[in-house]
């Protein structure tokens, strides 16, 4: 017998209940002999009742689940649970959304699901399906950059932080040098600080590169170097007496004469040529 214990077992209080519920019932009948009418219906009403909650303890049947209809696009553990799908196939729907793909229709969720006909004809009632939300992607839009040695003072106004003084600083920088050859040499405009560099920078380059006609270092005049950018009367002068001592010269050794440095030389480079 200990082989069925574990299906019919009944703790202490219920195997109580029971007995005196087989007493009750086998006693009644005699006791009713003994009452008046009245009296042996007030004691079947009283005994039932008192023992009503253990019959129902022990003939309880718990009330199904009711499973509403959902998008098995967002299925869980516990919706799966309650459809009687295998842990094979929730780990496949699963695994499924993690990966970001769409379920559209039944032929899809018994694709993936791989449950047999049965089965999903069970579970198919409980599906509503619904097409994924599309979101537009924001594209950012592309600037078209404007040419920096075609650009005149409206244009250049019309970018942030430059006002009417700093853009017709711009434009006659840009004519003393004969054209920007590089987006670096607006640094060097005066007044115009580092930001509002970077704010031009975002709507212009440089599309075409000045036309300069350049002039020999080996032949080149006092006068017509006091007019270069970036040399003062001082430095036309150094370089002459420094050209004077020397049968041919390169650019790269004015590295050597005072107050020339290599940003300089890069500058001026823009202007010069050698032999």
């Amino acid at each position: 017998m200990k082989f069925f214990r574990p299906h019919f077992y009944l703790s202490k209080a219920q195997r109580n209940a029971l007995l005196l519920l087989v007493v009750l019932l086998l006693g009644v009948p005699y006791l009713k002999g003994f009452l008046p009418e009245a009296a042996q219906n007030t004691l079947d009403h009283k005994a039932m009742e008192k023992h009503q909650s253990t019959i129902d303890s022990l003939v309880r049947v718990q009330a199904p689940t009711v499973i509403y209809p959902f998008n098995p696009n967002f299925l869980t553990d516990y919706r799966a649970y309650l459809l009687g799908l295998p842990t094979a196939s929730i780990d496949r729907l699963l695994n499924h959304k993690k990966s970001g793909k769409w379920l559209n229709n039944l032929e899809d969720f018994k694709k993936v699901a791989e449950i047999d006909d049965s089965l999903m004809a069970f579970v198919a009632p409980y599906l509503i399906f619904s097409q994924k939300k599309k979101y537009n992607v924001y594209k950012k839009k592309e600037v078209v950059k404007k040419d920096l040695n075609q650009a005149d003072i409206a244009a250049l106004k019309a970018v942030y932080g430059v006002g009417e003084k700093l853009s017709n600083r711009i434009v006659k920088y840009r004519k003393l040098l004969q054209g920007f050859s590089l987006m670096d040499q607006l640094y060097e405009v005066y007044g115009l600080d580092s930001s509002v560099v970077d704010e031009i920078r975002k709507k212009f380059e440089i599309k075409t590169l000045p036309n300069i006609k350049k002039i020999a270092l080996d032949t080149i005049s006092y006068s017509d170097l006091v007019r270069l950018p970036y040399l003062n009367s001082t430095d036309a002068q150094r370089v002459i007496r420094w050209r004077s001592m020397r049968d041919e010269i390169e650019i790269s050794e004015l590295l050597n004469i005072e107050g020339f440095d290599s940003l300089k030389i890069d500058r001026i480079n823009l202007y010069l040529s050698t032999l």
